[in-house]
């Protein structure tokens, strides 16, 4: 079991319990707790949130728990039968697929999201582009293509990397999944890999970029709400090779599906919960307009989930 992240879930009284059959009810009751997997980054956080409070809304018993990352995740999975990870991104943890998912089938895909993942290196548009309504003039239109980076240093140089350009990611325990370090040596690139510190920091940054129209170049990603929020284009690096990831990173990142998971006896042990996941669908929209209410409103992530789900009642009530 891992950590726990919160006490269980109290009911959130979003309205009327006569669309929730007693059965489903009933059902849960008797099939006991299960726990959603925090992988603390505001995309999971929010759907293992969510799913908790919706579980104990119906009368069952769920909770959210933190993980560190992938590996300790799936190693608690594996062991467990009523775990679930509700946005796995296989592409940042192989080993643990191929081990837990191919070969031992120890944990089971429940479904995939409406969209895929993509990350990458970002700027915003108006830097490639401009904008006349905003009087910002195009600083380095050779961009997406990342050639063109070394000819704009000084378009993406702060005091904290002069001469350099600067290039900012958000935790240094970020650094290894990503190969930065490696993609600018490698690609011979004349910046300097600084740190926010956290997601929360970096996503602090970038927006205080964007709404002053100055010039940033940093680790961003789909689905988030900053790029949807805001015209973001990505560097357009040479094309994704499993060696090229394995050896040198001087690639573009590998798009992926995103997975929901859970532990293999979930079905059998839940076999409620396992019918409301296999039901679950959230799109882009959807998700981004929960990841509003923390960024823009300053709720928790546990608000912001119990929030969407009073204004959206419908939508999560047709997955029961």
């Amino acid at each position: 079991m891992l950590a726990t992240a919160c006490a269980p879930q109290e009911a959130t009284s979003s309205g009327s319990e006569a669309d929730i059959d007693p059965k489903v009810t009933a059902a849960l009751k008797k099939e006991g707790a299960v726990e959603f997997v925090d992988n603390l980054y505001m995309e999971n956080s929010l759907q293992a949130h969510l799913m908790a409070q919706i579980i104990n809304e119906i009368g069952g018993e769920a909770e959210a728990v933190e993980a560190a990352g992938g590996a300790e995740t799936a190693a608690a999975m594996a062991k467990a039968d009523n775990m679930v990870s509700m946005d796995w991104w296989r592409w940042q943890f192989e080993d643990g697929w191929q081990k837990y998912v191919v070969k031992e089938k120890s944990i089971v895909p429940v479904g995939t999201s409406d969209y895929k993942g993509e990350e990458g290196w970002y700027v915003p548009t108006y830097v490639i582009k401009g904008d006349a309504k905003r009087g910002i003039k195009p600083a380095c239109p050779d961009l997406p293509d990342w050639k063109a980076l070394d000819k704009c240093v000084d378009v993406f140089k702060t005091p904290r990397t002069t001469p350099k350009g600067q290039y900012m990611t958000g935790a240094e325990s970020w650094a290894p999944a990503y190969g930065d370090q490696d993609r600018i040596d490698n690609l011979k690139l004349d910046y300097k890999m600084v740190f926010a510190g956290s997601e929360a920091a970096l996503f602090a940054e970038l927006s205080k970029a964007y709404e002053r129209g100055e010039p940033w170049l940093g680790l961003m990603w789909r689905p988030n709400y900053l790029t949807h929020k805001y015209d973001l284009t990505r560097v357009e690096f040479p094309p994704h090779s499993a060696k090229c990831w394995a050896t040198t990173y001087a690639c573009q990142w590998p798009e992926t599906v995103i997975y929901r998971v859970a532990s293999a006896g979930l079905e059998s042990k839940h076999p409620t919960v396992w019918k409301i996941l296999k039901n679950y669908s959230l799109n882009d929209e959807q998700l981004s307009s929960m990841q509003k209410l923390v960024v823009d409103d300053g709720m928790s992530i546990k608000d912001a989930a119990k929030t969407w789900m009073k204004q959206n009642r419908e939508v999560w009530t047709a997955w029961i």
